[in-house]
């Protein structure tokens, strides 16, 4: 399992059923597991919950309308990144590049890795400490992913068929056994302190996190046969596919449990929905079918991550050693330092707090990659582009505007966190400008 620099390059391997798995393992995790008892806690009506989960979807869904553009037209690893550098200059494709690696994904990684262990603990008897075993869970992920890239995308295709089959068969128990008790007036009100404009900003939060990932498949897109026919079915496909799984997943919940009974417990939501209709047996057993879905969806932040190191190294914005790919066509060292980032996080053993930042930090930076959508059309005309977004310039126009009024809302109602995210912003930024400079010295030599 050697490793040699330039000696073996990325394969175009992946078709579009495993884009899609990649898109559905992504996204479907321990958002939807995880968050809909916090939301349901932030908000408390059951149609202002269904309302911001479809909303949610709509957003997603435009913003993978334009983004299914950009990655046809440019069908390079990395994703996002690519996007920024080709409208905006190396350096904010550092920015966007290093915000990905160390908050976006390596936030998500991390709370989804205790999202596991919470979950291994629950199975366990409620022994254990969550951040060893979070600090296990990334261990056991980076030797799987040593085995390259065939046998992780294998693994992938054949947990996301599981996982869709869970979440439907949840979503279809729940709303046939249940009574749709969560719907009832006088059970719906919500109260404290998240109620009203901050209520909106963290269950946005939360939702977006459960949405995140939408993107993923385009972080492969050197490995994707055909990319500019297939990346766009891929993306606005699955990103489709899940908002729908979504609002049946809450349809199901409401319809055994109450908004509060939802946000009592916000780690054991489906299954205390199963043992309300079927028992306590039922409910520990869609417990150990849930971390099937955590480990489906953690397995694409080590899947799609070292590609986007690979992708950055390849343009100089990051150490070269990550375009080093072994013989099994994993970039090995790329999978090291995001190994070892992910398993770092990991020991916090925060969740909340980790979704609640990188989220202010992924929309942020989103904003602005979208935003390169009317930069590379200014710029580049003449980009061969096998998909073209509908409704230029109206409908990415008013996505944009989304993310613009969304951002405003986060941060004039947590200041603090606010603050905390753009000071990661600031300094990554600062390493783009010094690394872009140093690049232009060198070359001037």
């Amino acid at each position: 399992m050697s490793a040699n620099t330039n000696t073996h390059n990325l394969q175009r391997v992946l078709r579009i059923r495993d884009g899609m798995a990649v898109t559905i393992g992504m996204i479907i995790g321990a958002g939807i597991l995880r968050t809909p008892g916090l939301i349901a806690g932030y908000l408390g009506d059951p149609w202002l919950i269904l309302g911001l989960w479809f909303f949610g979807g709509v957003v997603v869904a435009l913003s993978t309308l334009v983004l299914a553009e950009m990655s046809a037209a440019l069908p390079e690893a990395g994703g996002k990144y690519v996007y920024a550098r080709h409208a905006w200059g190396d350096t904010m494709g550092f920015v966007t590049g290093w915000s990905e690696l160390l908050v976006s994904r390596g936030f998500s990684g991390a709370a989804k890795a205790v999202a596991i262990a919470e979950y291994v603990r629950i199975l366990m008897g409620n022994r254990g400490n969550i951040q060893i075993i979070a600090l296990a869970v990334c261990v056991g992920f980076f030797f799987l992913h040593t085995r390259g890239l065939k046998a992780s995308s294998q693994f992938q295709n054949i947990t996301t068929v599981i996982k869709v089959f869970i979440v439907v068969a949840i979503a279809a128990a729940g709303i046939a056994a249940g009574d749709f008790i969560g719907f009832q007036p006088a059970l719906t009100e919500a109260s404290g302190p998240t109620a009203g404009l901050l209520g909106f900003a963290l269950a946005y939060q939360s939702i977006s996190f459960a949405y995140y990932g939408w993107e993923d498949a385009a972080k492969m897109a050197e490995e994707v046969k055909d990319p500019g026919t297939a990346l766009p079915k891929i993306l606005v496909g699955g990103a489709l596919a899940v908002m729908v799984l979504y609002l049946l997943m809450n349809v199901a919940f409401l319809a055994v449990l109450t908004p509060a009974e939802m946000a009592a417990d916000p780690e054991l939501i489906a299954a205390l929905t199963i043992s309300t209709v079927f028992g306590d047996a039922a409910g520990t057993a869609v417990t150990a079918a849930a971390l099937i879905i955590l480990v489906s969806s953690l397995n694409v932040n080590f899947l799609g991550l070292p590609r986007v190191a690979y992708g950055l190294a390849q343009h100089g914005l990051s150490p070269q050693i990550f375009t080093e790919v072994d013989d099994r066509g994993t970039p090995r060292k790329a999978l090291y330092f995001i190994s070892a980032w992910i398993g770092f996080l990991a020991l916090s053993g925060a969740f909340e707090f980790l979704i609640r930042f990188m989220m202010t930090v992924a929309i942020a930076v989103d904003t602005m990659v979208l935003l390169g959508y009317f930069k590379l059309r200014a710029q580049r005309p003449d980009l061969a582009r096998p998909f073209v977004m509908p409704g230029h310039p109206w409908l990415p126009a008013i996505t944009i505007a989304l993310y613009i009024a969304i951002l405003a809302i986060l941060i004039g109602t947590q200041p603090g966190l606010a603050l905390g995210a753009g000071a990661m912003l600031a300094a990554i930024l600062i390493g783009g400008i010094a690394t872009t400079r140093s690049r232009v010295s060198k070359s001037s030599d």
